[in-house]
């Protein structure tokens, strides 16, 4: 608590500057009159001085680019690798996949192997069914990779599990949901 100003008497009136009061009195009241209570500040609104907030962190997509092909699988192209640059640091979190098969052989999986810069954020080298995993639908498949700063590419490697016959083709979209300093 602060001395924030002085009563009619002359005596010091305490409170926060922030206005972080919790509902306690902040002014004085003349003969007559009542004191006037402040709502407390709402959890959300932290501040480092009246007008000024204070960093936080926030839920944001990182859409993955494709990098050949715009994301369709062919017969032709088995593997694409979906790529995501950083501008502000971020930690990776939800992938969520979307996958439009057509033709009767489009039915293979697509496994993938995910690095943040240059470390494989995986317990093996082995390719996983991201599918499962990036399930708008899926309830507590949540991933926690290593944070990273500005200009660190996050790269999906996506191989298909089994072949495609021309012309059937496989339509794949991917981002992350994760955290961002802001």
């Amino acid at each position: 608590m602060e001395v924030v100003g002085y009563d009619v008497e002359g005596n010091e009136v305490y409170g926060d500057v922030m206005g972080d009061m919790d509902g306690d009195v902040m002014g004085a009241a003349r003969r007559g009159r009542r004191m006037m209570r402040v709502p407390p500040r709402p959890n959300w609104r932290n501040q480092l001085a009246p007008g000024v907030i204070q960093p936080d962190e926030g839920m944001v997509p990182l859409p993955l680019t494709p990098l050949v092909n715009a994301g369709t699988f062919t017969s032709a192209i088995p593997t694409i690798t979906f790529q995501g640059q950083l501008q502000k640091p971020f930690r990776a979190e939800r992938l969520l996949v979307s996958v439009v098969r057509t033709g009767a052989t489009a039915v293979g999986r697509l496994l993938g192997q995910l690095y943040v810069g240059t470390d494989l954020q995986q317990g093996d080298i082995q390719g996983w069914d991201i599918e499962v995993v990036g399930q708008a639908t899926a309830f507590g498949t949540r991933l926690t990779t290593k944070a990273a700063e500005p200009g660190v590419l996050i790269r999906l490697q996506v191989t298909l599990s089994s072949v495609l016959t021309a012309p059937d083709t496989i339509f794949a979209s991917v981002l992350f949901m994760g955290r961002i300093v802001h």
